[in-house]
C-alpha cells in the first residue's frame, strides 16, 4: 500500500512533499514514509508520553520529521485518553461496554490520562501549511472526528491521498464504521482506491483494515490516465 502511494504521488510530479502521520505511535509508518519520500516534511501527531519519547529518540537526527505531542480531533482542548495494554490500540474513545468483544484480550483497558487535543485546520493555519499531500490516520476510532476538524483542508482538495484505518464492527465506543468515513469523504470528492490489511475475527466477522482514498485531481490526472483495461 505504501508503494502505491509513492507511485501516485510520483505521477503528480511534485518535489516538495508534506505528510501528516496522525496517530504515529512509535514511528513505524513515519519510517516507511521516510524511505519512500526521502526529502518529505513529515509531521507525527501522537499524544501518548511513552510513544512521544520513542519518536523523539528515533528521529532526533532528522530535521524534517516534526513531532507534535498532541491528539487530533474535531475540537481543540483537553480530553481523556484511554490507554490499553497494547499501546498501538490507545484511543480517545473507550472500549465498548456491551456486545461481543472483537478486540484482542491482550489489548484490554489499562488506565486513562489527560492529553492536549488540536484540530488539523487550526494547526495548518498556525503552522502556515497549505498543502498536505498524504494524510494518514490510525487513531483507533477517532478518524471521522479528526476529519471533521480538517474540513477546510478537504474542501480545498489539496490533499492528494487519505490513508486511514477503517472498522466494520465495534472496537471502541461510538467509533464510526467504514461506510460512514467513505460517505463523509465523498462529500469532498474523495473516492476509494483500495482496501488493505483486512483482518477477521475467529467467528469469520470482518473486523478492520486500511483504506486509501484519492482526491478528484488524482483520480482525473493520474489514475484515469493509465491505459484502459485489456
Amino acid at each position: 500500500m505504501f508503494e502505491v502511494q509513492h507511485e501516485l504521488i510520483k505521477n503528480l510530479n511534485k518535489t516538495d512533499i508534506c505528510i501528516f502521520d496522525v496517530g504515529a505511535n512509535k514511528g513505524q509508518t513515519a519510517k516507511i514514509y521516510r524511505s519512500q519520500f526521502p526529502t518529505a516534511e513529515i509531521y507525527c501527531f501522537e499524544p501518548f508520553p511513552d510513544s512521544i519519547a520513542e519518536l523523539n529518540r528515533k528521529f532526533s537526527d532528522d530535521p524534517k520529521i516534526h513531532i507534535v505531542p498532541k491528539a487530533v480531533a474535531q475540537e481543540k482542548g483537553t480530553a481523556t485518553f484511554y490507554v490499553n495494554e497494547r499501546n498501538v490500540t490507545n484511543s480517545l474513545l473507550p472500549r465498548p461496554s456491551s456486545a461481543r468483544r472483537y478486540y484482542p484480550k491482550s489489548a484490554k483497558p489499562k488506565e486513562t490520562i489527560e492529553v492536549e487535543v488540536i484540530n488539523l485546520d487550526e494547526f495548518l493555519k498556525e503552522s502556515n501549511i497549505s498543502i498536505v499531500d498524504i494524510l494518514k490516520f490510525d487513531i483507533q476510532g477517532g478518524e471521522l472526528n479528526a476529519l471533521h476538524g480538517a474540513e477546510s483542508l478537504l474542501e480545498a482538495g489539496s490533499t492528494a491521498l487519505i490513508y486511514t484505518e477503517i472498522m466494520f464492527i465495534p472496537h471502541y465506543e461510538g467509533a464510526p464504521f467504514f461506510h460512514e468515513i467513505w460517505s463523509f469523504l465523498s462529500k469532498f470528492n474523495y473516492s476509494l482506491f483500495d482496501i488493505y490489511n483486512l483482518s477477521r475475527a475467529t467467528n469469520g466477522q470482518i473486523r478492520q483494515g486500511d483504506a486509501l482514498f484519492v482526491s478528484e485531481s488524482v483520480r482525473k490526472n493520474v489514475i484515469n490516465k493509465y491505459p484502459e483495461e485489456p
